[in-house]
């Protein structure tokens, strides 16, 4: 049963993708969105791959000084590497999970200590998404007539909302402490205890302010390319919007394509965009469809390093990490 679980869900997702992409597709003109592929400027989408790439390195920067906080001391090439990997798999796996499942199992064998591994990178993750959220919700206050939709400032101002709760919980053990019951009606002890290990290493942040400031900003940094990279595809076939329009837009999307129901985002992403760009009356979907595609792609080629990174790897344990798998498992 757990065997077809494994093998159905994923599955499922993919069929979702898929079915999405080709409604799409078939309700826009197949042949207007190939078009656009075939004719884009291969000059913006170089452009766009160097951008990306560039944001790469920022985020493993920025997981490198998360790191340093929980005491795992690894060269900076090395954190890149993996955290290419995980980009790279991000690509095929469900939503951003896969990628970031990758990216826990190679920092674990490298420092023999899964709950800061855990921590680093959920806090990595949180950041992230807490930047894109804000960087969304202020474009959307600063440019409010173009958003017509109240049910989308709505979403984005609760999603905020969580995300500052979210940031109180983890920072303010004594609240924690209050809520773990739930935790621990849920799940049994073992589980419990390692949710408990996470939980004090990512609130150990709290203590590391300069290295917060410091990675809030690379974040928020980080994001902003990530929405120039959309800007330059749309670029590339032909759309010359106002930027203002991808930093309301693309935060929304890049959020919704987050979420563990399809592979990579594929089709999410691009139906996200066409509901969201289709309020500038003068821009044809086909379009939106083209340039939301060939973000995934510069995506994809940006991340290659990280899929070769993964096959030409040698695994190394820590001392700690072999420590820990030579010890007996009953003692």
């Amino acid at each position: 049963m757990l065997l077809l679980k494994k093998i159905l869900v994923p599955l499922l997702k993919i069929i979702f993708s898929v079915i999405l992409i080709a409604y799409l597709f078939l309700k826009l003109g197949t042949q207007e969105i190939i078009s656009q592929f075939i004719s884009a400027n291969i000059w913006w989408i170089l452009l766009a791959v160097i951008t990306f790439t560039f944001s790469n390195v920022l985020g493993a920067i920025q997981w490198y000084f998360l790191m340093k906080v929980t005491g795992i001391h690894l060269p900076l090439f090395r954190v890149i590497a993996y955290y290419y990997s995980g980009l790279f798999f991000n690509n095929f796996l469900i939503g951003y999970v896969g990628g970031d499942a990758i990216r826990i199992y190679d920092i674990s064998k490298a420092s023999g200590d899964s709950a800061h591994a855990i921590s680093t990178v959920f806090f990595d993750r949180l950041i992230g998404f807490a930047m894109l959220t804000t960087l969304a919700l202020f474009s959307i206050l600063a440019w409010r007539n173009i958003i017509q939709s109240n049910t989308i400032i709505l979403v984005v101002l609760f999603i905020f909302l969580c995300w500052v709760l979210s940031f109180i919980v983890i920072f303010n053990a004594r609240i924690a402490r209050k809520a773990g019951w739930i935790f621990r009606i849920i799940f049994p002890a073992k589980i419990y205890a390692k949710i408990r290990n996470v939980y004090s290493s990512i609130n150990s942040f709290k203590d590391a302010k300069k290295t917060l400031v410091s990675v809030i900003l690379i974040s928020l940094f980080v994001q902003a390319l990530r929405i120039i990279v959309h800007y330059f595809c749309a670029l590339s076939v032909g759309l010359n919007l106002h930027i203002k329009y991808f930093v309301i837009f693309i935060p929304i999307i890049a959020l919704l394509s987050s979420l563990p129901i399809s592979i990579g985002g594929i089709g999410i992403r691009e139906s996200s965009a066409v509901a969201l760009f289709s309020q500038l009356k003068t821009l044809q979907p086909g379009s939106v469809v083209a340039f939301e595609f060939l973000a995934y792609l510069v995506g994809l080629i940006a991340t290659i390093p990280g899929g070769l990174f993964f096959i030409l790897r040698k695994e190394k344990n820590s001392p700690k990490g072999r420590e820990l798998n030579n010890r007996p498992i009953c003692e």
